[in-house]
């Protein structure tokens, strides 16, 4: 008996060293990888550098502005949906040759490449440097991070059940719920006297250049033609919602609303900017949060009037070019 129990405890042993040794062969791969990963990024932001000859003669629509932004919530040290600072960099390329007057938000380490992308075009930027901590909504981030820690939030939530960015990183919605307050800053600011005004993520088409045009020439009269209501992508016809599948979105694993470019004229983006943050305030007080295409689908909600959702999928208000 003695021996049987000593054979048992011996192939046990032997089974979590094996276990072991494949967890950490792994994790060393995962850390190869991560590191790869980053060498390619920072590479691709060189051979932008290396190929980039700036604007030439104007040659763009400025009866708009551009507002977009790029802040580090430390997505390239995740465990999940990872990103490096570089990668977003290389996708935000491609907003910054667009010519077009541009107003960005962005971090002190980014101005220079900022600033370098739009050379040529120096009278059509407006480079604005802020961190993380100077967004409006920044002294919420505690008050999120206590929601998506209770129980309440977690239970029943599949976002939270697959790991989701949304469900499980603050800083994340935090920052993505900040576009409509960094339009807000640029209406007040307003450096190119503009009546319209299109936000556009930062990380807008991950990368690809076939979504832009290959000139930087963009003339979205399809949006310019609608300047009393936001328009944007949706991405399921909003029509036939009911209350209760609105009231516990935040905890279902689908979008309704694209939320990486929304435009509309300056009272129905102040319009939109108010019934955020109102929204907002109501999911402090109520114990849920979510990402911007959550609190974007309640606004639209309690004040349909303002808006004008285009049915389609997630990048089809950047086309047509002309």
């Amino acid at each position: 008996m003695k021996g049987s129990g000593l054979g048992r405890w011996t192939s046990r042993s032997r089974f979590c060293s094996v276990s072991l040794g494949l967890l950490l062969v792994v994790l060393l791969a995962l850390v190869l990888s991560h590191q790869y990963n980053t060498y390619l990024d920072a590479n691709k932001v060189q051979q932008i550098r290396d190929t980039w000859p700036g604007f030439e003669q104007e040659k763009g629509n400025y009866s708009f502005t551009v507002v977009t932004g790029l802040f580090d919530i430390g997505r390239g040290s995740w465990w999940t949906q990872t990103r490096s600072y570089n990668e977003y960099l290389s996708h935000l390329f491609q907003i910054l040759k667009l010519d077009v007057n541009l107003i960005i938000f962005i971090e002190p380490k980014g101005k220079d490449f900022v600033a370098w992308a739009r050379q040529g075009r120096e009278q059509r930027t407006k480079i604005i440097v802020q961190e993380i901590k100077d967004l409006e909504y920044f002294p919420l981030l505690g008050r999120i991070t206590e929601i998506m820690e209770s129980e309440q939030f977690q239970n029943a939530n599949e976002n939270y059940k697959k790991g989701k960015c949304e469900a499980v990183f603050p800083l994340y919605n935090l920052v993505t719920n900040s576009k409509i307050t960094l339009v807000h800053q640029a209406i007040s600011r307003n450096p190119f006297s503009s009546h319209y005004f299109i936000w556009l993520d930062g990380g807008y088409g991950h990368g690809n250049s076939s979504l832009f045009p290959k000139d930087g020439v963009w003339v979205p009269r399809h949006l310019l033609s609608h300047p009393d209501q936001v328009s944007f992508v949706a991405l399921r016809n909003l029509a036939d919602k009911k209350t209760e599948e609105v009231h516990n979105l935040h905890k279902a694993d689908i979008a309704w609303i694209a939320g990486g470019l929304f435009a509309g004229g300056t009272a129905a983006m102040e319009a939109f900017y108010a019934a955020h943050r109102s929204v907002l305030q109501d999911y402090m007080m109520e114990g849920k949060i979510d990402d911007d295409q959550t609190t974007f689908s309640d606004c639209y909600f309690r004040q349909p009037s303002n808006y004008r959702p285009v049915l389609g999928s997630w990048y089809d208000l950047l086309e047509p070019f002309t």
